[in-house]
């Protein structure tokens, strides 16, 4: 009976590894399926961005018959926005992402630490308006935002990116606060018993412990202020960002558009943030999911 009873527990083990190992191959075929995909689109683009417009008409998914590398000089030439050539648009693109992403970073991370660290009044409810607005549609709101815009006289101003930044973005909102959360406050009771006061604890202390997750989020922000093309064509038209001016165009030369071109500008609009996530993906991985942990 023993070992019939040994036998049944070893077969249920055995029995269990192999569905978790059934689970894992399904679940890396689908990612692999879906990595392909993806890298099948960019390899699309690069090929379509050397060819000729007669040819890419003709042949979209065939190699390109002669290396155009002359459609990315052109491209500088031709994706303009309001008068504004590709490289001021560059530069648009990189004060607005800093600037938006230094802003929304400082304001997330004090007001997370607030919320996971202090106790105050209408905490509870601050909090959950934060929540609530997340579950706002963006175009819903976006009549009323336009007017608010107006009236405090940010419309085509370069303020506006900044000033709205320091309106806090809820996800990584969260994310921050979780962090924080996972942090033993024994840290600033050992720095108050050194003298230390509030603020010496929070940027001595527990902003340093925190510097894997926020630097993290500081690449999320950077990657999503880069791609944003709407903020710039409905607040900022005076200052197109290379984004915008992909999208404009687009949506202007619909009928006689050189798609060659045009995906030589995308591929030249991606460099950067591929270049990021290549180099971060890790620390982007690893210190979001530290955010979800907690002692």
């Amino acid at each position: 009976m023993e070992a019939i009873g040994k036998k049944t527990i070893g077969q249920r083990i055995r029995s269990r590894f192999k569905r978790t190992n059934a689970v894992r191959i399904v679940m890396f075929i689908l990612f692999g399926l879906y990595a392909a995909s993806m890298i099948y689109a960019l390899l699309w683009a690069i090929m379509n961005s050397l060819k000729g417009p007669v040819e890419y008409m003709f042949d979209k998914n065939g190699l390109p018959s002669e290396f155009l590398f002359s459609n990315y000089i052109e491209a500088f030439e031709l994706l303009q926005a309001n008068d504004t050539n590709l490289f001021i648009m560059l530069f648009n693109s990189v004060w607005m992402t800093l600037g938006r992403s230094l802003v929304s970073l400082a304001c997330v991370t004090c007001a997370a630490y607030l919320f996971s660290k202090y106790k105050f009044v209408g905490r509870k409810i601050i909090y959950g308006v934060l929540i609530a607005t997340m579950m706002l549609p963006l175009y819903g709101t976006g009549a009323a935002q336009m007017r608010l815009v107006h009236q405090m006289g940010l419309y085509d101003s370069p303020l506006y990116p900044l000033v709205i930044s320091a309106s806090m973005q809820g996800s990584l909102l969260l994310i921050m606060r979780s962090f924080f959360d996972g942090i033993s406050w024994e840290y600033a009771e050992a720095a108050k018993i050194d003298g230390a006061g509030h603020y010496r604890i929070m940027f001595s202390v527990m902003f340093p412990i925190a510097i894997p997750c926020i630097s993290s989020i500081f690449i999320l922000m950077l990657i999503t202020g880069w791609n944003d093309y709407t903020m710039p064509l409905y607040y900022l038209p005076s200052f197109p960002t290379i984004t915008t001016g992909l999208y404009l165009y687009e949506e202007t030369s619909k009928f006689n558009i050189n798609y060659p071109v045009y995906f030589a500008g995308i591929i030249m609009t991606c460099i950067p943030t591929l270049l990021i996530y290549i180099f971060a993906q890790d620390k982007i991985m690893n210190s979001v999911s530290m955010g979800g942990l907690k002692e």
